[in-house]
């Protein structure tokens, strides 16, 4: 009965490490984006104009080459207009960043983990209003560290928050899905 026992645990591990794909979705609160839409608006526009701001939305894919590391990318997508008529001045932020996690507990309906992501952000700037019409483009290098994420729900459908500094914010809530 032990020896049963004993293979059906080493059967259900083996089951966790089937799971080698995750794709996920999140929304992020406190992006490096959100610091540059605020700061360029301090400087720029006077204090009575409108301000708003959304995003990151973004997707991530990972691959576990192991079963503590995995490897793989982020994209995230973010925008901001302000001025008197709301349309006087538009960002567009569009990151793109190769990433690494490390699973440092995995249980069966809960685990915490640590990422770190580097790469590049397209950052789009429209000036239109009755003065100026201008466009601005740019590329940054832009990152992501993630010193501790937690995930929770069942083996393949999980939710998902982490705290961390860059692209993705300083909270990121998301789905996930593995397989």
């Amino acid at each position: 009965m032990i020896a049963a026992m004993m293979v059906a645990a080493l059967t259900a591990s083996a089951q966790n490490d089937d799971l080698k794909n995750e794709f996920g979705v999140y929304y992020g609160f406190g992006a490096a984006s959100d610091i540059f839409s605020t700061f360029a608006h301090a400087f720029s526009f006077s204090s009575d104009d409108q301000h708003g701001y959304w995003g990151p939305i973004g997707v991530e894919y990972y691959y576990h080459t192991s079963p503590v590391v995995a490897v793989g990318a982020v994209a995230s997508i973010a925008g901001s207009k302000w001025g008197k008529d709301s349309e006087d001045y538009s960002s567009k932020y569009i990151t793109l960043m190769p990433s690494v996690k490390f699973n440092w507990l995995r249980k069966r309906h809960f685990g915490m983990y640590s990422s770190l992501s580097a790469g590049v952000m397209f950052m789009s700037h429209n000036i239109d209003n009755k003065y100026i019409t201008d466009k601005d483009q740019r590329v940054w290098f832009m990152a992501q560290g993630t010193p501790l994420g937690m995930e929770f729900g069942s083996e393949t459908f999980r939710g998902f928050t982490e705290l961390g500094i860059g692209e993705k914010g300083f909270l990121t809530v998301g789905l996930r899905y593995k397989w």
